[in-house]
């Protein structure tokens, strides 16, 4: 009873402030009076209320937008925060309190609806967790992220690639793959998985290079691994993983469809990757929502059929992509992933 005051008080008195919203916070003061399944209702949004804004500096505007986007999307905000609440994500949320808002926020896709975004974020962390568990997860989560490889570049140039969920990338996906060149983090992979049935599927959501000028340390970074692109390592990176959790289908993001492009964020951000050629490159075809669908697998060529003056480059391309794989899949299952 003490939460409900709390969070009846508080929304009277926005509703006071904004005579406007009086319409719609007003109801919510007499949810207490209603069955369980309000009460219960009640309960959660106050749990996410108080997550969301541990203090009053935040203003009124925001929280008064917080609760109108919640009364507009009702359903899936109490799924959403009941799911924050009940899961290991709770403490997450207290460490970064604009996990609550994430339901009112674009997620993957702009065109996905309030109702399909908390489905596919709620999908992505309980699946996340049941295939890496909680010592990976609670990793991942904290930013301290898992190392999953690291390999040497034509000159001993050193790579890796961890795992790891960072606020930033946070629109875009629920874990991201980061690739660092010599202890310089220059490339970043952001994706969601999926549970569609039986099949587990991989959604990506967005690709990020280091801000600024970054031409150069990409170039040497291609010398350095035989040709191979770091956004091209990136994929193999995240293909090597579809294998070991035995992901059925890739599908990323196409530049119309970012979340950058919605309404929200177009005056305010810029794409500057090239999405659409990129996933192309990678063997992707657009599919009916306008995104592509690349394949988990590709089948390198016989090495007889490459150039003969390119074969021993090609050789060492694929001696680097195996080395990786290998590195993944040990990873993965000594860890005891992916079970």
């Amino acid at each position: 009873m003490a939460r409900l005051r709390y969070i009846t008080g508080d929304i009277l008195e926005i509703a006071e402030q904004k005579p406007l919203l009086a319409a719609y916070l007003r109801p919510l003061g007499s949810l207490k009076e209603l069955s369980f399944g309000a009460g219960r209702l009640v309960s959660d949004f106050s749990w996410a209320y108080r997550t969301a804004f541990p203090s009053y500096v935040v203003s009124y505007d925001r929280r008064s937008r917080f609760i109108l986007r919640t009364l507009m999307s009702l359903q899936s905000s109490a799924r959403w925060f009941r799911f924050l609440k009940n899961s290991y994500l709770s403490d997450v949320a207290v460490r970064e309190p604009s996990l609550v808002e994430a339901i009112h926020r674009p997620f993957f896709d702009r065109n996905i609806g309030a109702t399909r975004r908390a489905g596919l974020m709620t999908g992505h962390f309980e699946l996340f967790y049941s295939l890496f568990g909680p010592l990976q997860t609670d990793k991942v989560m904290a930013g301290q992220g898992v190392g999953l490889c690291r390999v040497s570049g034509k000159n001993d140039e050193d790579f890796e690639i961890k795992l790891f969920r960072r606020e930033t990338f946070k629109r875009e996906g629920g874990v991201t793959l980061e690739l660092t060149f010599n202890n310089v983090a220059i490339l970043w992979l952001t994706f969601s998985l999926v549970r569609s049935g039986h099949e587990i599927l991989i959604k990506v959501g967005g690709i990020q290079s280091k801000i600024g000028d970054c031409r150069e340390l990409v170039r040497d970074a291609t010398h350095a691994l035989h040709g191979i692109q770091p956004r091209l390592l990136l994929i193999e990176a995240l293909r090597a993983i579809a294998g070991q959790i035995r992901c059925s289908g890739i599908e990323c993001i196409s530049k119309e469809n970012h979340i950058y492009q919605s309404w929200r964020y177009r005056s305010k951000k810029t794409i500057n990757a090239e999405y659409n050629q990129l996933w192309l490159l990678a063997g992707g075809k657009e599919n009916a929502n306008g995104n592509f669908d690349i394949p988990s697998f590709v089948e390198e060529k016989p090495i007889e059929e490459r150039p003969s003056k390119k074969r021993n480059e090609y050789r060492r391309r694929a001696a680097l992509l195996e080395d990786m794989r290998q590195q993944i899949h040990k990873e993965i299952f000594d860890a005891g992933l992916a079970q």
